[in-house]
């Protein structure tokens, strides 16, 4: 995973915690200045990781750091997994295409209801996904194309002879 990725999913993270009753404020400042510092790095954190290096984040504590880890190795983290579990059913789903975090996702709920992936792309069609403050035409494109069906593929022929 890139530094870009990891970073939001850490700001993902950080959102979940904060709209939680009784979230700790440091913990949830760990995360957002774990996922500046990410974005601020030059060199991908995937590469300290293969290599065994510290992940060159001052500041970071064990579980963070474990965390960041599992992230840049596997692309997953068991934590971010169990959080979007703890979001009601339509926003999880929403919260797992990219381009949508937890806040966006809260909006999309509340202003066109329960959502799948077609009545996202009928939304988008129909222009009311842009009226959902905070998704503008880039957004709303990014969003589609994540949500998009593959193009099939093609088998290729080779003639021998």
């Amino acid at each position: 995973m890139e530094n870009r990725a990891i970073a939001a999913v850490l700001f993902n993270i950080s959102a979940i915690l904060k709209a939680q009753d009784g979230a700790n404020p440091y913990r949830v400042r760990a995360y957002r200045r774990a996922a500046r510092a990410l974005l601020r790095m030059r060199q991908p954190v995937r590469e300290r990781v293969a290599q065994g290096l510290p992940l060159g984040i001052p500041g970071l504590g064990k579980s963070l750091t474990a965390k960041i880890s599992a992230l840049a190795r596997d692309g997953r983290c068991a934590f971010y997994d169990e959080l979007i579990d703890t979001l009601p059913p339509d926003e999880a789903r929403l919260v797992r295409v990219p381009g949508i975090g937890p806040t966006i996702a809260a909006r999309i709920h509340r202003d066109l209801g329960p959502t799948d992936a077609t009545s996202l792309q009928r939304a988008a069609a129909e222009g009311r996904l842009t009226r959902v403050w905070g998704v503008g035409p880039r957004r709303q494109a990014a969003i589609l194309d994540a949500i998009a069906p593959a193009p099939p593929q093609r088998a290729v022929q080779t003639r021998l002879f």
